[in-house]
């Protein structure tokens, strides 16, 4: 039986490295695209996609519970805002399939629009990939390697007894 387990764990982790640019692609950014008169931003996945239509949730800076504005992005990833206020403004996009993009963004002034965005253009799932990487390969061979240690210790039972 093992001499099936372990061509198929082999068969499984070729598979994961050879087509795992594509279970990687979960990391979201954005980029600010214009800023005067309204707040433009563009969302894109990892893999450089854009966020096409993807649900916005615009917060003011007085009321973090209900969204001064919602709406969705166009086919480019694009969405535009009009803050009518200074503050730090929290903006959240959902790409679906757990694609979660939130930033804030930091109105000095409404009529200057000068804004400076309070965190990195980058998910911090995107800056962590190579431990991401590690954690994966750890599972696939930890999961591959636990019924090989079952057998053995079943093996070793049997010829005790």
């Amino acid at each position: 039986m093992s001499g099936r387990i372990i061509p198929a764990a082999i068969l499984i982790l070729a598979g994961l490295i050879f087509y795992g640019g594509s279970a990687f692609a979960h990391g979201v950014s954005y980029e600010m695209v214009d800023t005067s008169p309204t707040i433009t931003f563009k969302s894109v996945f990892s893999s450089g996609d854009s966020i096409a239509y993807g649900e916005v949730l615009i917060y003011s800076p007085g009321n973090s519970e209900v969204e001064y504005q919602n709406g969705r992005t166009d086919k480019n990833g694009v969405f535009s805002f009009l803050p009518d206020k200074t503050g730090i403004w929290k903006v959240e996009v959902d790409g679906g399939l757990g694609h979660k993009l939130m930033f804030d963004v930091n109105v000095s002034s409404p009529d200057k629009k000068d804004l400076t965005p309070d965190n990195k253009h980058v998910n911090q799932l995107q800056q962590s990939r190579p431990i991401l990487a590690a954690f994966g390969i750890s599972l696939i061979f930890n999961l591959a390697l636990a019924p090989l240690y079952y057998m053995a210790r079943k093996k070793i039972k049997i010829e005790k007894d």
